[in-house]
């Protein structure tokens, strides 16, 4: 799959990205802790990370092109509309169908990365997967598919033909059609379905997110444990003192 290799603002975006030190966030209430990192030029990693540090979602913005990953969703793409201030401002109009052109020119920019940030080598090897997944679907080529292991790329196999003669057959009368069935309605098209805005940080459509568990249920549960051992000790003591 041939594409045009990248400008240099995207490059010297991507240099900016590699050299920026991941700023991670406080652990939110769905259990999820976000991890940036940020480029002046215009390259942006966001990844939201689980108590167990498995990352769950990213997403990679490179110039006004952006791209998306979901755990158990796969690689979104999109545009970016971009606000007065990045990232809060920052609106993701989502692609009706998956971009192969944005795909491509997002794994082919991070293939150049060679350090050893996590977060960066993870979104790194599912772009190339992606990608792998689309080179493998556009060979279907007549030329491809016949191609045999431990046979000559110029030969071709002789096959034995011989003349047959076709005869034409005048096609049947067609018969009269009633008016009412002619003037049938046209079947209805379906409108097309409004494009998906995505934020940053919202989470995707029909997305699962991980139950939220709060602190205060967990202070609770110690209260009330401590009252019944206090309460358990006092019934104690005043059935020791009466026998």
């Amino acid at each position: 799959m041939a594409v045009e290799t990248s400008s240099d603002p995207l490059k010297s975006a991507m240099q900016e990205l590699y050299r920026a030190r991941a700023v991670e966030g406080p652990l939110g209430e769905n259990g999820l802790r976000t991890v940036w990192h940020l480029s002046p030029q215009g390259a942006e990693l966001m990844s939201l990370v689980d108590e167990d540090g498995r990352v769950r979602r990213q997403e990679l913005t490179l110039l006004d092109e952006h791209c998306i990953w979901a755990s158990g969703q796969g690689v979104r793409t999109g545009r970016v509309e971009a606000g007065e201030a990045r990232p809060v401002s920052t609106e993701v109009r989502a692609d009706p169908e998956l971009v192969p052109q944005r795909l491509v020119r997002a794994a082919q920019a991070l293939a150049t990365y060679e350090g050893q940030d996590r977060y960066i080598l993870h979104m790194q090897r599912v772009l190339a997967l992606a990608r792998e997944g689309l080179e493998m679907s556009s060979v279907t080529s007549p030329e491809h598919l016949a191609e045999q292991p431990g046979r000559n790329p110029g030969t071709r196999d002789t096959v034995a033909t011989r003349t047959v003669t076709f005869t034409p057959v005048a096609p049947p009368p067609r018969e009269a059609v009633p008016a009412a069935a002619s003037a049938a309605p046209a079947p209805r098209v379906a409108p097309e379905p409004e494009p998906v805005v995505l934020r940053h940080g919202q989470p995707l459509p029909n997305e699962v997110l991980p139950p939220v568990v709060r602190k205060s249920e967990g202070l609770v549960m110690v209260a009330v444990f401590g009252f019944a051992v206090v309460v358990g000790l006092v019934m104690l003591y005043v059935l020791t003192r009466g026998s």
